[in-house]
């Protein structure tokens, strides 16, 4: 079954992409161009309100797809790269999908639109990303003690937690967790990272896990992980710079992707590690066992490019394997 759906996908692909290349660049030219091409009520083809009934549910599966995909694997995808793959091959994925379930979609739309839809999911990821910074806006003070003493005068508070936030940035501290019963670090424990990935990943509105029960259910991904201690570094620094909390830095790739790349390259050494390596999957299963105990009481039940030699720039990310 899976090779006859990969085979299919191939096919589909394959077929596709011609006629998306075709619609690309005047995809792209609106997209720029503020008088570009509208629906009859105003509506431009990269917005979800620009589609009838059935193509809106479509889409809203495929922004589900999207984010599932992403979460895990290029979580900053590419609008130059990544419209023609992994963007489209979400498309097209919903849409064997629903081939399959002989579900009919309401005509004149596709292939015309398909290069406007992938660029609707793209804007979507763009979303999804803003508010797992919210969410970490949200949990910051209080996972991280950012919430001045009462003994601290008033007029002092925003420094104090500028000073606060930037500790905190200083060789990782927020990522850890004291040390272990050896006497290790325990890098990538925080318990502010494991409430971020519980309720954005397993709990909050979007539930991604639900999308991958076989991967969610058994162990957090280490790009999820990755992609939640980019987002804390985000809100922490924006605390660093201004402790009233009314201005943080855009969660965005040309911002935070090589963040998030060294986050993960850090990730993975460390489950290159004899000793810490087993100390991560025993954390990321026992998180995974949480947040997919948390999500089924929700609702009764759940249905079932990062290189090698990537440079880390950021010297406050440091792991500590001793």
């Amino acid at each position: 079954m899976i090779q006859t759906y990969l085979v299919l996908l191939a096919i589909v692909c394959a077929v596709m992409t011609e006629g998306w290349r075709s619609t690309r660049k005047k995809a792209n030219v609106d997209a720029k161009d503020p008088k570009s091409v509208k629906g009859k009520d105003g509506l431009r083809p990269t917005h979800l309100a620009f589609y009838p009934p059935r193509w809106k549910s479509f889409l809203r599966e495929a922004k589900e797809e999207c984010r599932a995909r992403h979460a895990i694997d290029k979580p900053f995808p590419s609008l130059t790269d990544d419209l023609t793959d992994s963007l489209t091959k979400a498309l097209l994925a919903v849409q064997i999908s629903w081939d399959q379930a002989g579900k009919e979609l309401e005509a004149d739309i596709w292939p015309h639109h398909q290069a406007d839809m992938a660029r609707l999911l793209y804007n979507d990821l763009t979303t999804w990303r803003s508010d797992l910074k919210k969410t970490a806006i949200t949990l910051a003070p209080t996972v991280y003690t950012l919430v001045p003493p009462s003994n601290i005068p008033f007029q002092e508070r925003t420094a104090w937690v500028e000073s606060a936030a930037t500790e905190l940035l200083k060789i990782s501290e927020f990522l850890r967790d004291g040390f272990d019963s050896n006497g290790k670090t325990r890098n990538f424990a925080n318990p502010a990272l494991r409430e971020a990935v519980i309720v954005f990943f397993y709990t909050g509105p979007y539930r991604v896990a639900r999308k991958r029960p076989e991967i969610f259910r058994k162990q957090v991904p280490l790009p999820c992980l990755a992609l939640v201690a980019a987002a804390y570094n985000c809100v922490l620094d924006g605390l660093s710079k201004n402790g009233s909390g009314k201005w943080y830095p855009k969660f965005t790739a040309k911002e935070y992707g090589s963040i998030y790349a060294c986050l993960l390259k850090l990730l993975e050494q460390i489950m290159e590690d004899p000793y810490h390596g087993p100390k991560l999957v025993e954390q990321l299963e026992s998180w995974a066992q949480i947040g997919w105990a948390a999500s089924r009481n929700i609702d009764g039940h759940v249905d079932g490019d990062i290189d090698d030699d990537v440079e880390c720039l950021h010297p406050h990310l440091q792991i500590k394997l001793g």
